[in-house]
């Protein structure tokens, strides 16, 4: 990803599917050459489809491709160690962690490595190669398909791994939380995944960013009410405060 301005065109698209060239110059006070530029660029990358007067995000494509976890790395940085922070500060010595492949939970690992034997299972393999770097952390890795964009094991080799373990937390998060509470992403593969780690967690915990409460994507995970709780950097709008923390 070359720019800023082309993660907002992505996340814009995510939300609306299609877009035209001059709605994008107008919101994000680019000029209307510059938008093309970014979007021929985008393209090049096979995140997006260019057609007559602006750009399309086929839901083929989403499913396919995903958003790149470098790009999710780059999100709202120092919002996620906070939330990170927050999160580690429930994890006490002696625990088994479910970690999914985002990199909200990536972003854990720093905070978790001052605990005394923990044993962490994830899905991740940014997560499984940073874990590497911290000998005092036992890591067990799901094994499974990976999908190349994201960094994600997924499928049946995963849930077979999964079912052979109980972990006192599961740390994760996703594309957006809904106005009613239902957590939803574009990734089917990994919420299948996500949904594994929750049935064989104790505790469940939502990393979410606040730029994330409100939004709704296309495929459901569960409802905020079957969770522990949710963690984030901000105040929750009032109808969802029961379920944050």
């Amino acid at each position: 990803m070359n720019t800023d301005r082309e993660r907002s065109i992505l996340e814009i698209l995510l939300k609306e599917k299609k877009i035209r060239v001059k709605d994008l110059a107008r919101q994000l006070y680019a000029s209307e050459p510059s938008i093309r530029r970014d979007l021929a660029s985008l393209e090049k990358q096979h995140l997006i489809k260019r057609v007559y007067g602006g750009a399309v995000l086929e839901e083929n494509g989403i499913s396919m491709i995903k958003i790149p976890f470098t790009i999710r790395e780059l999100e709202q940085s120092s919002e996620k160690v906070m939330i990170a922070r927050k999160a580690s500060s429930l994890v006490g010595d002696g625990t088994v962690l479910f970690l999914d492949a985002s990199s909200s939970a990536y972003n854990m690992i720093p905070f978790l490595a001052s605990k005394k034997n923990i044993t962490i299972i994830t899905n991740g393999l940014k997560t499984q190669m940073k874990l590497a770097e911290y000998s005092n952390i036992k890591t067990i890795s799901t094994g499974g398909q990976l999908l190349n964009s994201c960094y994600a094991l997924v499928g049946e080799e995963a849930y077979k791994t999964i079912d052979r373990f109980t972990a006192d937390f599961f740390f994760f998060s996703c594309r957006g939380i809904s106005a009613e509470g239902n957590l939803t992403d574009i990734s089917e593969a990994e919420d299948y995944v996500r949904n594994k780690m929750m049935e064989h967690s104790s505790s469940s915990y939502l990393l979410c960013n606040s730029n994330k409460i409100g939004t709704t994507y296309y495929h459901k995970l569960c409802h905020a009410s079957q969770l522990n709780g949710i963690i984030s950097d901000s105040e929750p709008p009032e109808n969802l405060k029961p379920y944050f923390i």
